[in-house]
């Protein structure tokens, strides 16, 4: 008997790491140049846009629902909460591990309210999950993908929320008729920034990422969907600092403008 054989947890291991391989292989087919085809060694128009979700939707809802449900300390539960989510979402993606973004965020929650010494009982908890699926449009958002429809460009979430939470939202607030299927990482059981998750936008479009603008709420999103291939637009609706690792987003601002200034 070979060693290989002797050795089933060396033997999956190295099934793990030809399965990554050949992934990673069809993620890089996913992003081609930028030059390719175009004329006088142009950029391609960009002809699809991905969204995150919060740069459509305002998720300080849901800071609001917390600090509703713990008037005294629901503004320092809120920032606990999106901490540890995001640490969460990024754990799972690095183990290779995938949980959903409903379940991770009750988890989150669970844990950041014991860790505070807040009692939370599971209907609470539940009831704040759910408002990611309540949020409201901000107020450029109609008429921006209004524009961008007219003008022949096509249009998706590329979201860690799930498909149901970005379909509820966008027919809350009358925007269902102006997107495509929604891209949730559900798709591909692996959150942002995953590149398996960013590479579902040219699989779905058709295109190369270098024809997709991607529209980033978060600047770390922005990063990683640069990093990936994409021309990013960085909305920066918190006025945040911007991530000091390169490349810079392609263009960036509070507003929805930043993405005309992507797509002119």
């Amino acid at each position: 008997m070979s060693d290989f054989q002797r050795f089933p947890k060396r033997r999956h291991f190295l099934s793990l790491a030809l399965g990554g391989m050949a992934a990673f292989s069809a993620v890089r087919r996913a992003v081609a140049s930028p030059l390719r085809g175009a004329p006088n060694g142009e950029a391609r128009p960009i002809r699809a846009l991905a969204f995150d979700g919060f740069t459509i939707f305002d998720p300080r809802a849901v800071s609001a629902a917390v600090v509703s449900a713990v008037p005294d300390r629901g503004a320092a539960l809120a920032a606990a909460w999106t901490n540890k989510l995001f640490a969460l979402s990024w754990l799972e993606t690095a183990a290779g591990r995938y949980s959903g973004f409903g379940r991770l965020a009750d988890a989150a929650l669970d844990f950041s309210a014991q860790a505070m010494g807040i009692p939370l009982t599971p209907a609470i908890r539940r009831d704040l999950v759910a408002v990611f699926g309540q949020l409201p449009a901000w107020p450029d958002a109609a008429a921006a993908l209004e524009r961008w429809r007219s003008a022949g460009i096509r249009l998706a979430f590329l979201s860690n929320l799930e498909a149901e939470v970005l379909i509820a939202n966008t027919r809350r607030n009358g925007l269902g008729g102006l997107f495509e299927t929604p891209l949730s990482t559900d798709r591909v059981r692996a959150f942002k920034p995953s590149p398996c998750a960013y590479a579902m936008g040219p699989a779905h479009f058709g295109l190369t990422a270098q024809e997709i603008g991607f529209v980033a709420f978060g600047g770390w999103d922005a990063l990683g969907a640069s990093w990936f291939g994409y021309r990013t637009a960085w909305i920066n609706r918190l006025s945040v600092p911007e991530e000091t690792l390169s490349p810079h987003p392609d263009s960036a601002g509070p507003d929805l403008e930043a993405v005309d200034r992507l797509v002119r």
